[in-house]
């Protein structure tokens, strides 16, 4: 019986043949690196959670402050939220700008609030928003503490901006 006919491959055929497995496995390991990117990436997500309104206060030159969280959320690259008291004459900072924005919703007390220039008083109940590389601070004008939540969040790409 005569053997079956079998071409030697040409140099040609094991370059083209190898470039395909090369390939193959250039995209299998990049899918495998991408799902254990994004798996360790879920890891640290911040999921849905409720926060004690007793949490500490660590106090400061200024009042106090009460750090909620400060993390990655599905659809931000960081949430941050914490509660400052401050004391009357005080501010927490010098004017200052930064990449995220921010709310600060005033529990109790007055602050006057500085935006580009401009002073501002907000009572209990008053929203103040600061937007993105605008020079801003706040200062307690009452005579007694006041109490505010700030909630600022950076957006996809930001942080590394």
């Amino acid at each position: 019986m005569r053997k079956p006919y079998r071409k030697t491959p040409t140099w040609r055929t094991l370059c083209f043949t190898m470039n395909k497995i090369a390939l193959a496995v250039l995209i299998v390991s990049v899918a495998a690196a991408s799902s254990i990117a994004t798996l360790a990436a879920q890891k640290h997500v911040q999921k849905s959670t409720v926060y004690a309104w007793d949490a500490g206060t660590k106090a400061n030159d200024w009042g106090g402050v009460r750090q909620v969280m400060r993390s990655p959320t599905p659809t931000l690259d960081e949430l941050e939220i914490h509660i400052s008291t401050l004391e009357p004459g005080k501010s927490p900072h010098a004017p200052h700008q930064h990449q995220h924005e921010e709310l600060l919703i005033i529990k109790d007390g007055t602050l006057e609030t500085f935006q580009s220039g401009a002073r501002r008083k907000v009572g209990p109940g008053g929203i103040i928003f600061q937007a993105s590389n605008e020079l801003h601070n706040v200062t307690n004008v009452g005579w007694f503490p006041a109490t505010y939540y700030v909630i600022g969040w950076t957006v996809p790409g930001a942080l590394t901006k």
